[in-house]
């Protein structure tokens, strides 16, 4: 009996530190005919001060974080080493100006299937964490009834 509660014990102990953070809401787009690149929106929260510092994915030849700027009436994109994640706060990297970048696409992003990106997070304490997210791959055109809800929301 003390065996099982013992084991009960580091079970529970494990399951409380582990995950520091966690990933919602991961999507991307389908990709056209030709397209060899694609873009995943998310959400990350982190329970410590932390960064998002890398991605990856077995899908694309390279994954890389990305800022979206407008300039002079021209959206641009630039490739950053790091996002800031504050402690306990929910980030919107769409919201926040900020996308994962899938490029060189070993096939097309189809609609109804998931891709894998792994994200590299290095927590304030130093330790880093890798968290595997499924990104569901949502039709390259949604249904205008669809894009007028998002309007109102």
């Amino acid at each position: 009996m003390k065996r099982i509660l013992g084991l009960l014990a580091m079970l529970v102990a494990v399951q409380a530190n582990a995950g520091e953070v966690t990933v919602s809401d991961a999507w991307s787009r389908a990709t056209a005919p030709g397209q060899d690149a694609g873009m995943v929106q998310l959400v990350v929260t982190s329970k410590q001060a932390a960064k998002l510092v890398g991605v990856s994915s077995k899908d694309a030849k390279t994954a890389e974080l990305h800022s979206m700027v407008h300039e002079n009436g021209v959206m641009k994109m630039r490739q950053v080493d790091a996002i800031d994640l504050a402690a306990g706060k929910a980030v919107d990297l769409g919201q926040a100006g900020y996308h994962v970048m899938l490029i060189g696409l070993k096939q097309p992003l189809k609609a109804g299937e998931k891709t894998e990106i792994t994200l590299t997070v290095r927590l304030a304490n130093g330790k880093e964490e890798q968290v595997k997210v499924n990104a569901e791959i949502k039709p390259l055109a949604e249904p205008a009834q669809h894009q007028q809800m998002k309007m109102h929301h």
